[in-house]
């Protein structure tokens, strides 16, 4: 039998790996550590991050009392209402938090011989499993909260110190940058009426390079603070090679127009 991890422990936090090679032997033995752990402690079911092993594994008992393994699990579709679920966990011993869940899912997953399977499932089951897939990616109850109830949560049960801010840096700096091209482009068409605004024009260039600094800074920054925060699943850095190129491409056009006008 494994030990259970509990809150605060980070190793929760961290993102599961997806399951690639199915002969591994260490796929199945995690398989039945999970299910002698779910015996010994007579639950539903397990998440294989909650033994401290980071493969996108879940195992629980269905209905029938029948063990259900899903590997590399994932939430291919929701429906029914977002409902009001207050619910605690085997890693959140002895604490209750309210977080809203869909009524039913629909689950894509594969067997322990690499088969493709769907399963729908909705009431309790699907709030259970919702929670457990959640973990696989490395997110906890409180990531549900708002910033408010977030706050009260980690006052009164304390912090792992590096989990997600309230707000991070990066979106300020890209709102500033985003404030800036509006008011430039407002200066733009002003400048075709009015000799104020045509310092946009007159120093085009200057502009352009300083707000293509500005993206390169928010790239660099975004970048830093993502792997500051990597344990946290709401601060993933993969939009920001997006974000970066979209506000490039802004800004590649003001200046093109510049240039024309």
């Amino acid at each position: 039998m494994a030990k259970i991890l509990t809150y605060p422990d980070k190793t929760l936090l961290q993102i599961s790996g997806l399951v690639r090679d199915f002969n591994d032997i260490s796929v199945k033995e995690t398989i039945e550590k999970l299910k002698k752990t779910i015996e010994e402690n007579n639950i539903k079911g397990l998440s294989a991050i909650q033994i401290g092993i980071p493969k996108r594994i879940i195992v629980f008992k269905d209905k029938n009392q029948e063990f259900v393994t899903m590997i590399n699990p994932a939430i291919f579709g929701k429906s029914g209402k977002l409902i009001d679920s207050t619910e605690s966990d085997e890693s959140l011993p002895d604490i209750e938090v309210t977080v809203k869940r869909y009524d039913t899912i629909k689950i894509m997953y594969q067997d322990i011989d690499k088969n493709d399977k769907f399963l729908t499932v909705s009431g309790d089951e699907a709030i259970f499993l919702q929670r457990k897939i959640d973990m696989a990616y490395g997110g906890y109850l409180f990531d549900k909260l708002d910033k408010k109830k977030q706050k009260e949560f980690f006052k009164q049960y304390g912090s792992y110190g590096d989990t997600c801010p309230s707000y991070f840096v990066k979106d300020k700096i890209i709102k500033a940058l985003r404030y800036t091209l509006t008011l430039h482009t407002i200066l733009l068409v002003a400048s075709l009426f009015f000799q104020f605004a045509k310092f946009v024009i007159t120093y085009k260039t200057p502009i352009f390079i300083l707000e293509f600094a500005w993206v390169i800074f928010y790239a660099l920054y975004a970048k830093y603070e993502t792997q500051k925060y990597k344990n946290c699943t709401s601060c993933q850095g993969a939009n920001i090679f997006g974000t970066s190129a979209i506000y490039l491409t802004i800004i590649f056009t003001i200046y093109i127009i510049a240039l024309f006008l």
